[in-house]
């Protein structure tokens, strides 16, 4: 009675598949183990076991195989010697071509990414929060311009519109920056005002507060990012939330409006607090 062996155990691990065979006692290890022989026929049986030796080939599949043993036992034809090239053995090419999945990891390519299971993000490498490279540009109740919707939501902050945050407009937050001029500035809006592109979260010379984004009004009105910020600044805490003077506490629903002028607000909310008129409902067209 012929045997049936596992090719790919074979192909790689020749002593497992010799213990396979002895078991069924009708193999002589004396034979099986010869001291110079390439391809090994096992007793009572035609089945063929490759060595071990590594000297790939490639298939007409496109695929490697550590020698031509192997290959043959596959039943593929041999198109070159050596491994393939461009081609890993996943049938994936290597060209490098990112793109971040939604599992927040980057793969070389659409291919790579399919094979893992992952959902395309976006195209290109993932940011250090794990969200895709595209630029969307997004302004945050912050100040803050952020690079998509993705890096806002990863720093908790609420995004306040479409586009980066405008400069004539700032918001009277308090959620300091050290500019590259070592001068804190209220928000990063007031920075880019000031004409600086290279700044890092948190005053300067001071110990950092925490980045989270809860905001609080102090006894003077103003915004702060969150309770740390006006503690350092000696400011009473009036209440939790942003001030009356910035509007109400929005939620964070996307429920877009166009504003008159030509911006997609996240909600009504949003829109209200920013004194801009609705145009109508729904993203700016053209946008």
């Amino acid at each position: 009675m012929k045997h049936k062996f596992n090719i790919s155990l074979c192909a790689t691990a020749l002593f497992m598949c010799s213990m396979m065979s002895a078991a069924a006692g009708d193999v002589d290890l004396q034979r099986i183990f010869p001291s110079t022989a390439s391809t090994l026929v096992l007793a009572e049986s035609d089945e063929i076991a490759c060595t071990m030796q590594y000297d790939p080939v490639c298939g007409v599949d496109g695929n490697t195989y550590s020698n031509n043993c192997v290959a043959g036992i596959a039943g593929v034809e041999i198109a070159t010697v050596g491994m393939c090239v461009g081609v890993e053995p996943d049938g994936c090419p290597e060209t490098f071509n990112p793109v971040c999945g939604a599992d927040g990891n980057t793969y070389i390519n659409e291919c790579f990414a399919g094979k893992s299971g992952a959902e395309i993000a976006g195209l290109g490498a993932c940011t250090v929060n794990g969200c895709p490279s595209y630029d969307n540009p997004v302004c945050g109740m912050s100040g803050r311009t952020f690079m998509n919707r993705c890096e806002a939501e990863a720093d908790r902050i609420l995004v306040q519109r479409e586009g980066v945050c405008d400069v004539n407009n700032c918001p009277q937050v308090f959620a300091p920056v050290c500019g590259e001029d070592g001068v804190t500035y209220d928000n990063a809006c007031f920075g880019e005002k000031a004409g600086v592109t290279n700044f890092t979260e948190g005053l300067c010379n001071v110990r950092s507060c925490p980045r989270l984004f809860v905001p609080v009004c102090g006894e003077d009105a103003m915004t702060y990012g969150n309770a740390c910020f006006a503690e350092r600044r000696g400011i009473t805490i009036e209440y939790a939330g942003v001030c009356e003077s910035l509007g109400e506490n929005c939620s964070n629903d996307f429920l877009p409006v166009c504003g008159v002028d030509g911006e997609t607000y996240d909600n009504s909310c949003q829109i209200e607090n920013a004194g801009v008129q609705k145009a109508y409902a729904g993203t700016c067209i053209g946008r």
